[in-house]
C-alpha cells in the first residue's frame, strides 16, 4: 500500500503523539509505585537513652534517698500488718492472778492490778498489830480546813497524818467544801501510848475489858491494832463531837464523803453492815487511804479492805 506524501507525515506525527503519551503514562506510574512502596516502608525505630525513675514520693529524712526494694521485701504497695504479740500470761499464784481466779468465783469484775504489798494497803486490825510502829513522816492539817496548808513541824493543835496521804485528804476536805458543807477533822495520827491510854478510858467508861461491845465488835482497839497508829486514815464529821455516835450518818459532809471519797482514794473503813468481818462497829466517820483504782473497786462492789486484800491472797 502506497501512501501520499501527507499522509505519511500525519502517521509519523500520530505515532510520535502516542509514544510521547506512553512515556508519559509510564513514567507517572513508575512515580506512583515508588511512592506506594515508601509508605508501606516501617519507620526505624530509635531508641531512646533509659531515663532514670524519679519517686513521686517525698524523700526521707534529710540525706536520704529511696532505697532499692531488697531481696524479699514486699514491692507491692501494700502495708503489712504488724505481728500481733501475744498477751501476756498472769502467774496463777502471783496476788494478781489469784484476784483474777476468787473475783471471778465470786462474780466480782475484773480487780484492779496493784501491788499489794504497797504500804496503803498495810491492814491493821484485831488480828493484824503492828506493835509500837511509829509513821516516817507526819503532816499537820488545819482541822477546818481554813487554811489548806501542809504543815511539816509538830502542832498539836493540828490534825497528824501520814505525810503521803495529805495532799489527797486536803483535796477530798477541800471539795467537800465548795460543795458548801463544813469539814471537821476530828482525829488522825494517833500514837502507841495515846492508842493504849484511849483503849483504857472507853472500856472504864463503858464497862468492858476487851474493847468490845455485846455483839463482839470492837468499839476501841488495843493499841498496836488500830488504823490511827497507822497514820493512813482520818475522823472527818461536820463538827467536834465529844462522843461519836450512830447520829453522825445523818449529816450531810458524811452523806458527800461517802459518795465521792474514792475519787480522792479513800474508803469508808467500817460501814454499817460489814462488822462480822472488820471486826468493828460502824463508824460512818472513819476514811481509810487505799489509792483511788483500789478505792473505786471496792466502793463500786461494796468490799471492805480485808475482803479486797482476800482476793490477792492477804489472809
Amino acid at each position: 500500500m502506497h501512501y501520499s506524501r501527507g499522509a505519511r507525515i500525519v502517521l509519523a506525527f500520530l505515532a510520535l503523539v502516542i509514544f510521547v503519551a506512553y512515556f508519559y503514562l509510564y513514567t507517572a506510574s513508575f512515580h506512583e509505585l515508588g511512592s506506594s512502596v515508601r509508605q508501606d516502608k516501617p519507620a526505624e525505630t530509635v531508641t531512646e537513652p533509659a531515663q532514670p525513675q524519679v519517686s513521686a514520693e517525698p524523700q526521707g529524712g534529710e540525706g536520704e534517698g529511696s532505697a532499692a526494694p531488697q531481696s524479699g521485701e514486699d514491692v507491692s504497695g501494700e502495708t503489712e500488718e504488724p505481728a500481733v504479740e501475744p498477751a501476756p500470761q498472769v502467774d496463777p499464784e502471783s496476788p494478781y492472778g489469784k484476784a483474777l481466779t476468787n473475783a471471778a468465783a465470786k462474780g466480782l469484775p475484773e480487780p484492779p492490778q496493784v501491788d499489794i504489798e504497797s504500804w496503803e494497803f498495810t491492814l491493821v486490825n484485831g488480828d493484824h498489830s503492828i506493835g509500837t510502829y511509829e509513821p516516817e513522816q507526819l503532816a499537820y492539817l488545819d482541822l477546818t480546813l481554813a487554811n489548806t496548808d501542809i504543815g511539816t513541824s509538830y502542832d498539836p493543835n493540828r490534825c497528824a497524818v501520814d505525810a503521803r496521804i495529805a495532799e489527797a485528804l486536803v483535796a477530798m476536805g477541800q471539795g467537800c467544801k465548795d460543795a458548801g458543807l463544813p469539814v471537821y477533822l476530828s482525829s488522825g495520827y494517833r500514837s502507841y501510848d495515846v492508842q493504849a491510854q484511849n483503849f483504857r478510858r472507853i472500856c472504864e467508861n463503858n464497862g468492858v475489858t476487851d474493847g468490845k461491845d455485846a455483839a463482839g465488835h470492837y468499839i476501841t482497839m488495843p493499841a498496836g491494832c488500830s488504823e490511827h497508829q497507822l497514820a493512813l486514815c482520818c475522823d472527818i464529821t461536820d463538827k467536834y463531837y465529844a462522843v461519836k455516835n450512830d447520829n453522825i450518818v445523818a449529816s450531810d459532809t458524811i452523806r458527800w464523803l461517802l459518795e465521792h471519797c474514792a475519787e480522792y482514794g479513800f474508803v469508808q473503813r467500817f460501814p454499817d453492815g460489814k462488822q462480822d468481818v472488820t471486826g468493828v462497829m460502824n463508824e460512818s466517820w472513819h476514811f481509810r487511804y487505799v489509792g483511788e483504782a483500789a478505792a473505786r473497786y471496792m466502793t463500786d462492789n461494796h468490799l471492805v479492805l480485808e475482803e479486797f486484800l482476800a482476793l490477792y491472797g492477804v489472809e
